[in-house]
């Protein structure tokens, strides 16, 4: 069943459920549906002439802050074939022009507040521009009893359409657009069904951007079996405690950071007992560390933890359940339902246990490509199989460990180094926040290891205790031949630190 038909299954089966609850109302099944219909049958004014029979594509592009009408138009869009765009607002000026460029849109979608910043795109393109009066979507005439009083669109989608083009980070200079194909995501649907448990019954929260693939993710996959999605206009700590305190969740996408975030606002006020609602934390990004996953009941009293491993390009590639993460936490847990993994040494050869390979992956929910990107398409997908570089051994019991990613490696004195084992141990030391190791340019090793710190507000550490830590826990040739403390990072849009911007810094 494609996306926009299984919501249109519930808006008949269950006109009167809530869809989407945000922060100023609530969405039934058959008012979502309705305003499905009416923004497509939008579209198609400007689209309808222009469906090429011999193109793969056809783009509509947004930029907008966390609104409803983003998934809205997201799955009116999907209803006709067009591919969406998502457009971060924490892009630069220069990128988001270049990009909307690059698409060559005959519709960009856009916040109102956002309109000042689009100075240089072309004038071929038509900009909608969405406020809280803006009547496009959300003035849907709701008074026919089945909701379906908008003619349906007349163009419609199918499996394959490329439906959605996300973003990397960005972490060396423009972003890459990467395809999917509507089948790939219904796939991963039928395949987190079953890791996850998920069903109509579920109430959803993701306090993410829906700009990042997760939350939005997490959203279309909420209306896809039924749920309702909880929608927040941004993440902030105090407002996700009292959203939870006052909202039967049941399954939460985040990343770490969002839970410590969460924690440590709620030491004050403690949460267990306001949402024992809460059955699973899903998280992605960064691996989550131990220590931190061993705070989660004095939080979410009832949550199981599944922790994900994958990519932008891969989709899900291993999963770590409550079960496995009682077992073994440092994992990345097991091959996720229809996914196989190899990893493989350099000469192409199955790794055997306790090697370190690089990881390949086999599965219905791979990407499509890169927008315009033909050579770096062509170095994820090798065949039927998909990397992204990353680097990681298996374990006699079949579990998998991250070593990190084949780009970041340092080779230094002729040794490969991982920085992510360093980074594990240096993060050891309650004083330090955040840390990153780089391998610097030198004439004598090739590369020596550079560790910038980042430490914790009022705390006080000397580096002869760091370079002790590392001696205890590291190879001599891995440990940090320079220390540098830093009162902050660069980040890529997603948050995480960005490597390539630390070395050139360096």
């Amino acid at each position: 069943m494609l996306i926009t038909d299984a919501v249109q299954s519930q808006a008949a089966r269950n006109p009167d459920k809530t869809a989407i609850f945000d922060d100023t109302c609530q969405i039934t099944y058959r008012e979502l549906y309705h305003r499905i219909k009416k923004a497509a049958n939008f579209l198609l004014t400007y689209y309808e002439n222009d469906f090429d029979p011999e193109a793969t594509i056809t783009i509509v592009g947004f930029l907008l802050n966390n609104r409803v009408e983003l998934i809205e138009f997201f799955l009116a869009a999907t209803k006709i074939g067009l591919c969406s765009a998502i457009f971060d607002p924490k892009w630069s000026d220069v990128n988001i022009e270049t990009i909307i460029n690059e698409c060559k849109l005959k519709v960009l979608i856009v916040d109102t507040e956002l309109l000042p910043r689009l100075t240089n795109i072309p004038v071929t393109t038509k900009v909608i521009a969405i406020n809280t009066k803006n009547p496009l979507a959300s003035s849907a005439n709701t008074s026919h009893s089945d909701g379906c009083n908008e003619d349906e669109p007349k163009r419609a989608s199918t499996n394959g359409s490329l439906f959605y083009m996300g973003y990397t980070s960005g972490t060396t200079g423009k972003p890459k657009g990467f395809l999917r194909s509507q089948q790939s995501w219904i796939e991963s649907f039928s395949m987190a069904q079953q890791v996850f448990s998920l069903n109509e019954d579920n109430q959803v929260m993701a306090p993410g951007p829906l700009v990042h693939s997760l939350t939005l993710y997490a959203a279309i996959q909420t209306l896809y079996f039924g749920g309702t999605f909880h929608l927040t206009s941004k993440f902030k700590r105090e407002l996700a405690l009292e959203w939870l305190a006052s909202n039967p969740i049941t399954h939460i996408y985040l990343v770490p950071t969002m839970f410590e975030a969460i924690y440590n606002s709620s030491i004050s006020r403690p949460l267990g007992s306001c949402a024992p609602t809460v059955q699973s934390l899903i998280t992605s990004g960064d691996k989550w560390t131990p220590e931190s996953k061993q705070k989660v009941k004095q939080v979410f009293e009832n949550a199981g933890i599944f922790e994900f491993y994958g990519a932008s390009e891969l989709s899900f590639v291993t999963v770590l359940d409550p079960e496995g993460n009682s077992q073994k936490p440092d994992s990345i847990g097991k091959p996720f339902a229809g996914v196989e993994v190899s990893i493989r040494k350099q000469d192409g050869q199955e790794a055997s246990e306790g090697e370190i390979g690089q990881v390949f992956i086999k599965s219905k929910m791979i990407f499509s490509g890169y927008y315009h990107n033909e050579d770096e398409t062509r170095q994820v997908l090798q065949g039927e199989w998909a990397t992204v570089g990353d680097l990681a051994m298996r374990d006699s019991d079949g579990f998998l460990y991250m070593v990190g990613r084949k780009k970041n490696m340092i080779i230094s004195g002729g040794l490969n180094i991982y920085p992510e084992e360093i980074e594990k141990v240096l993060l050891m030391l309650d004083q330090i926040e955040e840390a990153v190791v780089v391998g610097v340019p030198d004439s004598y090793w090739g590369q020596k290891v550079v560790a910038l710190i980042k430490l914790r507000d009022g705390a006080v550490l000397d580096n002869q205790e760091i370079k002790a830590l590392c001696r205890r826990h590291l190879a001599s040739y891995k440990c940090p031949k320079e220390i540098i403390r830093v009162a902050s990072f660069p980040y890529t849009t997603s948050g995480k630190i960005s490597r390539t911007k630390v070395s050139e810094l360096i």
